[in-house]
């Protein structure tokens, strides 16, 4: 077959649709889509092509090396330097993320570290993992290694069992049956759970399995000249216009991700050329230009291309506190990637992944020992070359790897949240300060500390007593005071969680036991929807409403915790959905009542949710990184007139100790607010169990 010079201009230019796209779009571009079935191509076409030969070793070490010098130590290198640059630019809050995703990356895990923590890959901003566009660089090792062990487990099967012919049609055949299937759980995965599909190795499979179906079906397949040109401008078309056409997070690899993959099909079939032809602007424009020496020369560096863009767009926001990248700011980032690139390209991944074609004197030494070794003989400059690439990946790798090793050491003293009791500690009052006006000093420190509130959760999240995104069970655990007849059910989501710390404590103070039916991003509703237009929440979050409904009814509490309101789109203020007051409605018609408190303002100036973490450890104050009153929540609690008329709702608020008469901070009494962008922190809320104490109690009338 021969060598296709367009294929690697396509490489090229699939990457540079990513840099662009990811610079100044802020959408997937469909590159890389492109660039896995491409590596497919490659790959298990080279694989199944070699498998028709008996001649051919199934020993899969040779594989694996050579994939080794040619994948790790540019990714070896470039992790480290994002390393080295998180640790100077980003604040320490995000170290531990970013340092867990180093293992995942190294180690060729990044997509399920990913998906597991729900990181939606589309615009960047300054919270975003610098190492998050490495996903697709352990999907593509993950297919490697599956590759290797199918195709050379099946075809030493074929030589020991048939031993004769060729296993090439049965290898097809296994690949196309795996390609549907991936398709199949690709189109699930898109409807169930689209950022876990995202990352998704079975759903992406497909992209990398198609690429090697084509380099066994479309070899020698010629198309006559007008249909061969046909068939590359509109693949070339469809590559271009994708990310213009297509919100690639939102669908791929779902079946529109056949848009970009089938535009790079089209190419790869009209690029065959009659025998002895060469390409020519005017019979095959598109494979001429993409064979280009331009092209090419991209091609041949957009592996490195694509691990330097991302680390330098996304630390380059973290450094100018920015939103968003100017045109200037964007072309720099490209000329620093692209020259960082063809660094990277020339002295670590050439010197270590080919052995040396380049022409100088050898010394005898080196011929000695390369004869001795078996290998083609190597130049000096070349020897040269390869001792210092290899020099260099090494301390990257020691330096990467110890980082990683001190982080995870010393992880337990830096995640421990000490316990505050707001009574008794003058320093951090909390929420009292604003409540009851006690003094906070200007001189202590933050509790917890930025590092620390990441970790300071209700107790039924440490406890696994709230449903994930996927269970639909209806899981009760008991707080407060177990052995209490009086009960009250904390049920919703986790802004209904969140309130635990405080009722824990009052439980146990006033004689009440607390019972929580709590499921992640699900507040309860009869039927599961949410808002005017009966949208309705994700699936498992409806297969889990019957089932928290008919526990509610089992248990009989006296009253029901829940949420009163929620804020409108991304931004306050908040309103009370008229679900929330069927429910309660509902509730009090079976003789429990509702105990409905307002929900908390959230940190989010229309760009995405902002960490309090994150904004205090760069060095923001609680005033810049919290909220103005008026923007997240509504001057008067929507709820008091949403519950009007129903005897059985109490309403509760602790607005006024969350924000001030201006303005909704990220501290309150030295005590860190929230423990993200929206949910409270342990700390502050037991801070505010005295002012809860004093509204339930009327509430309940138990005390």
């Amino acid at each position: 077959m021969a060598y296709r010079h367009d294929i690697d201009g396509l490489r090229g230019l699939a990457i540079a649709l990513v840099v662009v796209f990811h610079l100044w779009m802020g959408r997937v571009s469909g590159g890389v889509d492109v660039f896995l079935t491409l590596s497919g191509f490659f790959f298990l076409g080279s694989l199944m092509r070699g498998a028709a030969d008996d001649r051919t070793s199934l020993n899969p070490l040779p594989h694996l090396k050579r994939l080794a010098r040619r994948l790790y130590p540019a990714l070896v290198v470039t992790v480290t330097a994002t390393v080295a640059g998180t640790l100077l630019i980003k604040p320490p809050t995000q170290w531990s993320a970013i340092l867990d995703q180093t293992a995942a990356t190294l180690l060729y895990y990044q997509n399920w570290e990913l998906a597991f923590t729900s990181q939606d890959y589309a615009a960047a901003d300054a919270t975003i993992s610098p190492m998050q566009h490495l996903w697709s660089m352990s999907v593509q090792g993950q297919f490697y290694v599956l590759a290797l062990v199918v195709v050379l487990g099946l075809t030493a099967l074929w030589r020991r069992v048939v031993r004769r012919g060729s296993p090439e049609r049965l290898l097809l055949a296994v690949v196309i049956v795996g390609t549907v299937l991936s398709a199949w759980w690709a189109v699930q995965g898109q409807i169930a759970n689209q950022p876990w599909n995202y990352y998704d190795t079975g759903a992406r499979i497909w992209e990398l399995l198609i690429g090697g179906i084509a380099a066994v079906l479309l070899a020698g397949v010629v198309l006559p000249w007008p249909l061969r040109m046909l068939t590359t401008v509109l693949g070339l078309g469809m590559i271009v216009s994708c990310g213009f056409l297509i919100d690639g997070a939102a669908h791929f690899p779902g079946p529109l991700a056949w848009y970009p993959i089938g535009g790079a099909l089209l190419v790869v079939l009209g690029g065959n050329l009659p025998e002895g032809e060469v390409a020519t602007p005017r019979r095959d424009p598109v494979a001429w230009l993409l064979s280009a020496r331009a092209f090419r020369r991209l091609g041949d560096i957009s592996y490195s291309l694509y691990l330097w863009h991302w680390p330098i767009l996304i630390l380059w926001l973290s450094y100018t506190r920015e939103p968003g990248l100017s045109l200037l700011a964007g072309v720099v980032i490209v000329v620093v990637s692209v020259v960082l690139a063809l660094i990277t390209e020339k002295y670590i991944e050439r010197p270590l992944r080919m052995r040396s074609r380049a022409k100088g004197r050898v010394t005898p030494a080196a011929a000695a020992r390369d004869a001795a070794r078996g290998g083609p003989v190597r130049s000096a400059a070349e020897h040269q070359r390869f001792v210092g690439a290899t020099a260099l990946v090494a301390v990257a790798a020691v330096a990467s790897v110890g980082t990683v090793g001190w982080w995870t050491a010393t992880s337990s003293s830096r995640s421990a949240v000490p316990y505050v009791d707001s009574v008794v500690d003058a320093d951090h009052p909390g929420a009292r300060a604003f409540f009851e006006g006690v003094p906070t000093p200007e001189d202590a420190d933050y509790i917890p500390s930025p590092v620390q509130v990441v970790h300071d959760l209700p107790a039924s999240t440490m406890d696994g007593c709230i449903a994930d995104f996927e269970s639909t069970d209806a899981l009760m655990c008991v707080y407060g005071d177990p052995n209490a007849e009086r009960t009250v059910a904390l049920v919703g989501g986790s802004h209904a969680e969140h309130w635990l710390s405080g009722l824990d404590e009052i439980g146990r103070h006033y004689g009440f036991r607390v019972v929580t039916v709590l499921k992640m991003g699900c507040p309860l509703t009869l039927d599961a929807t949410i808002s005017d237009n009966d949208e309705g929440l994700y699936e498992s979050c409806a297969d889990w409403t019957p089932n928290a409904l008919a526990a509610l009814a089992g248990l009989s509490p006296d009253f029901v915790f829940t949420t009163a309101s929620r804020p409108v789109g991304v931004l306050g203020p908040d309103v009370t959905p008229r679900q929330y007051v069927d429910l309660w409605r509902a509730l009090g018609d079976q003789g429990i009542g509702v105990l409905a408190i307002r929900d908390t303002p959230w940190i989010n100036r229309g760009t995405g949710p902002e960490r309090a973490g994150d904004c205090l450890g760069d060095g923001g104050t609680p005033e810049e990184c919290g909220m103005p009153r008026e923007v997240s929540i509504a001057p008067i609690n929507p709820s008091s007139l949403a519950a009007a008329g129903l005897d059985s709702v109490r309403l509760i608020d602790l607005t006024d100790g969350l924000c001030s008469a201006d303005g909704c901070p990220a501290v309150v009494g030295n005590v860190i607010v929230y423990h993200d962008s929206h949910h409270l922190s342990a700390t502050w809320v037991r801070s505010a169990s005295g002012e809860l104490a004093r509204q339930m109690g009327p509430a309940t009338g138990w005390w």
